[in-house]
């Protein structure tokens, strides 16, 4: 998702899944906890089949430096956190509020955490987790809009993966 907008930023490594959402914060979780909320599930189903690579891990230094207003850190709000880590994904974009489009990669959303670090974090607590729901849920424009996105979402992202296997297809077959 553009970052600029709502975003979910997941990764996983076994069974745990770190997740990111704007304005919601930031858990660790169980993929099976990750399967019972609704949203949870659809958003983590979209990010995979926005993946270009969910292996390949991308560092970007200056992003601190050149996006912080991405983030939302201006208007006197001063951003303190090491964003450099990206996956390479696709995102989805509403430039205005009617249309959107995929943006095969560039520069995404950044994680405020290491990859690497995951499999090392703790689970967070039930309290940790009910904090985050409740901001979630709080996202009224998110919960509000969800039943008419999502379609168009997965419309967006299936015709991409698509376009991805035409595109490899043909390029197997001038082999």
């Amino acid at each position: 998702m553009s970052c600029r907008g709502d975003y979910h930023l997941f990764l996983r490594s076994g069974d745990k899944v770190y997740m990111e959402v704007r304005n919601a914060g930031e858990i660790v979780i169980s993929f099976a906890e990750l399967q019972k909320n609704k949203y949870w599930k659809y958003y983590y189903d979209l990010s995979l089949m926005l993946s270009n690579d969910m292996h390949r891990l991308i560092k970007n230094e200056t992003f601190n430096k050149d996006y912080d207003q991405i983030y939302g850190y201006t208007a006197g709000r001063v951003y303190t956190g090491d964003r450099v880590w990206s996956l390479d994904t696709a995102y989805i974009d509403q430039s205005d509020m009617k249309d959107f489009k995929i943006i095969p990669s560039g520069n995404v959303c950044y994680y405020k955490i290491n990859p690497f670090d995951l499999e090392g974090m703790k689970y967070s607590t039930k309290q940790e987790l009910e904090v985050f729901e409740l901001g979630y849920m709080n996202g009224l424009e998110r919960v509000k809009w969800f039943s008419s996105r999502s379609v168009i979402y997965e419309k967006i992202a299936i015709e991409y993966q698509l376009n991805k296997m035409e595109k490899e297809y043909e390029e197997l077959s001038e082999l």
